[in-house]
């Protein structure tokens, strides 16, 4: 039993290691072979997306081979709002961003007026002095949509892709960050 255990995890480890982000690279005798190194060993790796078992396996960085298929999935899983409009209403924006319980994005993130940002992620300081060209509000759509598409395996939550936020309300961030009338952009942030 042991000599069939370890040649068949090794092959769906590199399946995954390929690339492959089928769900279905796990059948049922592996499923029971997992199952059998414990209950929370099963319950950690079995319920794992195939992306974050991905990012698991490889510690967060993904090989060269891997990383051009990976960040095409999670390109391809970017939905848009129905409108097309990538950039919505910066004052419905600004509670999503400030709010622990909805975007909770100055946790990670200085350049709040309303809120002292943390440092977790990169500073967002006159954010809008990027511009509110097409290229840069659909950059900043698909990375709060889905950071993994341009940053993967990042801690950043991916708040369309997991439905944390809809994609109107996605709109609405990019407003508050690009508008050159939103307080983001006229008021200075808050620091520590």
């Amino acid at each position: 039993m042991r000599r069939f255990y370890l040649p068949t995890l090794l092959l769906m480890l590199l399946g995954l290691a390929s690339g492959q982000t089928n769900p279905s690279y796990i059948n049922a005798e592996l499923q029971r072979l997992i199952q059998a190194g414990g209950q929370n060993y099963a319950n950690t790796l079995l319920r794992q997306a195939p992306d974050q078992a991905l990012c698991s396996i490889h510690r967060n960085k993904l090989p060269a081979e891997v990383l051009g298929p990976f960040i095409e999935e999670q390109r391809r899983s970017i939905k848009y709002p129905a409108d097309g409009k990538l950039m919505g209403d910066w004052k419905q924006g600004e509670p999503i961003f400030n709010t622990l319980a909805r975007g909770n994005c100055f946790s990670c993130h200085v350049g709040s007026p309303l809120n002292i940002g943390g440092n977790v992620g990169p500073s967002l300081e006159k954010y809008g002095q990027r511009g509110t060209s097409e290229a840069m509000q659909k950059y900043t759509y698909e990375v709060i949509y889905n950071t993994w598409a341009y940053f993967p395996c990042t801690v950043m939550y991916r708040f369309g892709h997991n439905g944390l936020l809809k994609p109107e309300e996605i709109a609405h961030v990019v407003a508050y960050l690009l508008d050159p009338a939103s307080d983001f952009n006229t008021k200075p942030a808050l620091k520590r």
